[in-house]
C-alpha cells in the first residue's frame, strides 16, 4: 500500500519554507500502517526516517514531545523497521545507504553504539559495492521530506 497522502502532506509541511512541526503527525499515520502489517518498502525508509529524524531534532520541529521514553519508542520503532529488511538488505543500495549514512552521521545515539558504528562501516562498504558511483539526487526527488533530506546528501561528493 502506497504511502497515504495525508502522510505525505504532513511530512512535506515539516520541511518547506513555512515548515511546521507535523513529523510526529506524519509518523502516527505510517507507524499505524506499519503495526496493522504494511511492509512496504517505501513505508520502511519513510518511517525509519522520520523515527530518526525525530530522535535527533526538537519538539519544535518535529512535534514530539521531549522525553527519554519517546526516545526509546522512536528508537525500537527504527530498529523493528531496520530488523524486518535487514536479511535482504545487501541488495538494496539505497537502504543500505539510508541506514548507513543514518548510523555514520549518529550512531552514538543509539543504544548499541557499537553495533550501529560497525553497520555504518559495513553498509557503506556493501553499498558502494552496489552503486560505485554513488547516488543521482534525481533518485530521491518527489519522495517527501525523506527524498528531500538523502537528495541534499546525494549532492554532497563521496559524503558517505
Amino acid at each position: 500500500m502506497p504511502i497515504p497522502k495525508e502522510a505525505m502532506d504532513l511530512e512535506n509541511r515539516s520541511f518547506g519554507d513555512n515548515w511546521e512541526a507535523t513529523i510526529a503527525d506524519a509518523w502516527g499515520i505510517l507507524h499505524k500502517q506499519w503495526q496493522t502489517g504494511d511492509r512496504d518498502r517505501e513505508l520502511g525508509l519513510h518511517l525509519m526516517f522520520l523515527s530518526w529524524y525525530s530522535m535527533i531534532e526538537p519538539k519544535h520541529i518535529t512535534g514530539f514531545e521531549e522525553s527519554i521514553e519517546m526516545f526509546h519508542e522512536l528508537e525500537r520503532v527504527f530498529e523493528e523497521v531496520h530488523s524486518f529488511f535487514e536479511p535482504d538488505i545487501h541488495q538494496d543500495a539505497e537502504m543500505l545507504y539510508v541506514v548507513g549514512l543514518v548510523a555514520h552521521m549518529q550512531w552514538f545515539m543509539f543504544s548499541n553504539r557499537e553495533k550501529w558504528e560497525a553497520i555504518s562501516i559495513e553498509y557503506r562498504k556493501a553499498y558502494r559495492a552496489l552503486a560505485p558511483d554513488g547516488f543521482e539526487p534525481a533518485v530521491f526527488e518527489g519522495r517527501g521530506a525523506y527524498g528531500d533530506y538523502f537528495g541534499r546528501h546525494a549532492k554532497l561528493e563521496d559524503a558517505y
